[in-house]
């Protein structure tokens, strides 16, 4: 299939189906981001050593947040 071929499909695709298409080329990108799989990692590896938020302190800085407008 050629460039041209694909760019006319994804043109006669619906809103729904080209949202999906979207987030699956962003997805096939990000696995192969060897860099972004690395900080996934060593957040996994932070959280399984114990370094988690619970409920309460996200809830905590959640309205913090939108008490300053964000």
């Amino acid at each position: 299939m050629t460039t041209t071929e694909v760019r006319q499909q994804i043109d006669d695709m619906s809103e729904e189906d080209r949202f999906f298409a979207s987030a699956y080329l962003l997805h096939l990108s990000n696995e192969k981001d060897e860099d972004r799989q690395s900080r996934l990692e060593a957040r996994m590896n932070r959280m399984d050593s114990g370094q988690k938020f619970t409920l309460e302190q996200l809830e905590d800085v959640h309205q913090r947040l939108e008490s300053q407008g964000l």
